[in-house]
């Protein structure tokens, strides 16, 4: 009986372990990530926080009129559930919806998700100094289908290449901090 319940004991410890490392969507604890993202030919500077291995993140751009207005812009995530908050001069509102790609994962990609976004790893290259995998893959909005490339390290996309028709937009960091303490208040959604 009590090697029984000690097999179930282990047996459920590591059916647990196993899911925990399954879920993850990061192999990196924290970190913040500075980035410019290009369009046309402009440029936006952007900052991306995440913790728990990517469970929580946050993205927060800066637009601005010269002489008009100035705001800014966060996408906030947890799992299946995203918030987008506009603040501009103060003034927050806030639109929750669902994260439309809350199985894409390039640490633990289930083969639903491989089949469903068309992933595919295309090979290895150095970004940032740090050996990357790459992977292209396909997201639909609605009837238009958005073509990507990106480069992966430890789940995490370092740069990024969406091409939806003849608009093009690359993402990539600048700077990317390992493992630091992220502030709590970026994940926090307005009221």
């Amino acid at each position: 009986m009590k090697k029984a319940f000690l097999f179930a004991l282990l047996f459920a410890i590591t059916l647990g372990a196993w899911a925990q490392e399954e879920s993850k969507r990061y192999e990196i604890k924290s970190g913040i990530i500075k980035l410019v993202s290009t369009t046309g030919g402009h440029e936006t500077e952007e900052t991306q926080w995440f913790d728990d291995y990517g469970a929580m993140e946050s993205l927060v751009f800066t637009t601005e009129i010269p002489g008009l207005v100035k705001y800014d812009t966060y996408t906030i995530t947890k799992g299946d559930k995203a918030w987008f908050v506009n603040d501009t001069e103060g003034k927050k509102s806030t639109k929750a919806f669902d994260n439309p790609t809350p199985d894409l994962n390039f640490l633990n990609p289930t083969t639903n998700a491989i089949e469903k976004y068309k992933i595919e790893e295309i090979g290895e290259e150095t970004f940032l100094d740090r050996l990357c995998k790459k992977f292209t893959y396909e997201t639909s909005q609605g009837r238009k289908t958005c073509q990507w490339t990106v480069w992966v390290y430890k789940g995490i996309t370092l740069k990024s290449i969406a091409k939806m028709g003849r608009r093009e937009v690359i993402v990539e960091a600048t700077e990317f901090q390992e493992n630091v303490p992220v502030p709590t208040e970026v994940f926090e959604i307005p009221e």
